[in-house]
């Protein structure tokens, strides 16, 4: 792939650590929005690329072309005096186009995404009503960044979705990392995306359990947005995954605590329990990365058993992180 995309591809690409997050002040959307609809920004910009067609889009949405042009293509906002000549130079490169075309080709109806979004949306805008809805969009950036979520907006990188055994992921992901660049995963990755902007962490970053229980709250609210998914989908695992940790839960908890990894402050290590990676580094080579996000899962879903009544809202604001184990009784 040639020079452009490879630049592009510079960027480090770990799942949710590609959301990026600007304030922006724009329109409002209402809380009492039924349907969430994805703007195709992708759509409309491939046909002005490759069709001529109306740059009248670029106008209508000037808040997230700015961001667009700005964050994420780095060739300035829409109002710059050649910014339309940059775009078209940006999107010149023959490999990039191609993945374009893919893309647009792979999504070309997205009703069900619609529809599924809508849904998961309309269930956390009524246990969080604080927090202003997002106007929604779609966009190819040429394998940047996941997630843009800003003020008013999210969107979602669609070129990082077509498939773990898309041909041109082959040179630049692994194969861990291709897991999650399917299809299937937009939507928990929209909700995720926007969970975390909205709802940030709060305790101590190096410390495992703290970051631990704050992923397995992600997970758990998202398990209630999209209750019709299998379990091992809240945690980005296949069902083998799934179940290694299943099976294995006593062993990964008994190292944790003779690692004395659990409450001892230590980025590093905490940071090997959550990232992507082939394997939980800590852990026996067999085991799944992120174990440490399963783990939080597992821990906050018993918490929730034994406080049914606990609102989403409440859970995320509980942060005595101690507690909320001790209370979990989580016994594997």
């Amino acid at each position: 792939m040639q020079k452009k995309v490879e630049t592009a591809l510079r960027i480090s690409i770990f799942g949710m650590a590609c959301l990026c997050c600007f304030s922006c002040s724009g329109n409002k959307t209402s809380n009492d929005s039924t349907e969430y609809t994805i703007i195709r920004f992708d759509t409309d910009l491939y046909r002005y690329l490759t069709q001529n067609e109306s740059d009248s889009f670029i106008r209508d949405n000037k808040e997230f072309s700015d961001i667009f042009g700005e964050g994420i293509l780095s060739i300035g906002t829409s109002d710059s005096s050649d910014f339309y000549a940059r775009l078209k130079k940006y999107f010149s490169e023959p490999t990039l186009m191609n993945i374009y075309k893919d893309e647009q080709e792979k999504f070309t109806d997205i009703t069900d995404l619609n529809k599924e979004l809508s849904k998961g949306f309309i269930r956390f805008f009524m246990q969080f009503p604080q927090i202003k809805p997002p106007i929604v969009y779609m966009h190819v950036s040429g394998f940047n960044q996941n997630i843009v979520v800003t003020d008013n907006i999210l969107s979602i990188s669609a070129d990082k979705y077509l498939g773990s055994d898309y041909p041109a992921y082959r040179d630049y992901f692994y194969d861990y990392q291709r897991q999650l660049m399917s299809p299937d995963r937009i939507v928990p990755d929209y909700l995720l995306g926007f969970m975390m902007a909205n709802l940030p962490f709060t305790g101590n970053e190096d410390v495992l359990l703290d970051r631990m229980l704050y992923e397995g709250k992600l997970r758990y609210i998202l398990s209630q947005l999209l209750p019709n998914r299998q379990i091992w989908e809240y945690v980005g695992y296949n069902k083998e995954q799934y179940e290694w940790c299943n099976q294995h839960q006593s062993l990964i908890w008994k190292m944790i605590l003779e690692n004395h990894h659990l409450f001892t402050p230590d980025f590093f290590t905490t940071n090997q329990y959550l990232k992507e990676a082939p394997h939980t580094a800590p852990l026996p080579v067999e085991s799944p990365g992120r174990a440490g996000i399963w783990l939080g899962y597992r821990i906050i879903s018993a918490y929730m058993k034994q406080k049914p009544h606990t609102s989403w809202q409440g859970l995320m604001e509980n942060n005595d992180y101690q507690e909320l184990l001790k209370q979990s009784k989580y016994k594997p």
